[in-house]
């Protein structure tokens, strides 16, 4: 690796955003699976009191269902709560490594310009010796 050479550290800040995109994916699906639960949770209650209506056997035990299914959604809206926080932290994490990517991939382009330029000015030097050189042998040759 060249003296100044950003490519290494390029490289590693863009596996760092394919595994913070990855676990972002990951709590993304864990959000809509809490989501899914909620729904279905609702759902459920819906179906339960229906039931209880429906008949008087059913009506007594649905007051225990009811504490059941509330702490349940509490649970859920728990879970949501923790998945969310993470996903906003994930965001932030992968907001700043871009940041710091293409913070590099600029400095590394302007090394590269730099560099370019360099060896133009010297590749030009060069060709400017040679030409100097054959000048030089020719006035020689005619004068001589």
């Amino acid at each position: 690796m060249a003296k100044g050479d950003l490519h290494a550290v390029i490289r590693l800040t863009k596996r760092e955003v394919d595994e913070l995109r990855r676990q972002l994916g990951e709590c993304l699906r864990e959000e809509q699976a809490l989501m899914d639960q909620d729904r279905a949770l609702d759902a459920a209650l819906v179906r339960e009191s229906r039931v209880a209506d429906a008949e008087p056997a059913a009506a007594v035990t649905f007051a225990n269902y009811l504490a059941v299914h509330r702490q349940r959604k509490q649970e859920v809206a728990e879970g949501l709560a923790a998945v969310r926080a993470r996903i906003e932290a994930l965001r932030e994490a992968l907001a700043d490594v871009y940041r710091r990517r293409k913070t590099y991939e600029l400095a590394q382009e302007a090394r590269d310009g730099r560099a370019a330029e360099e060896r133009a000015r010297k590749e030009q030097a060069v060709l400017d010796e040679v030409a100097l050189t054959t000048y030089r042998r020719r006035r020689l040759e005619n004068d001589g």
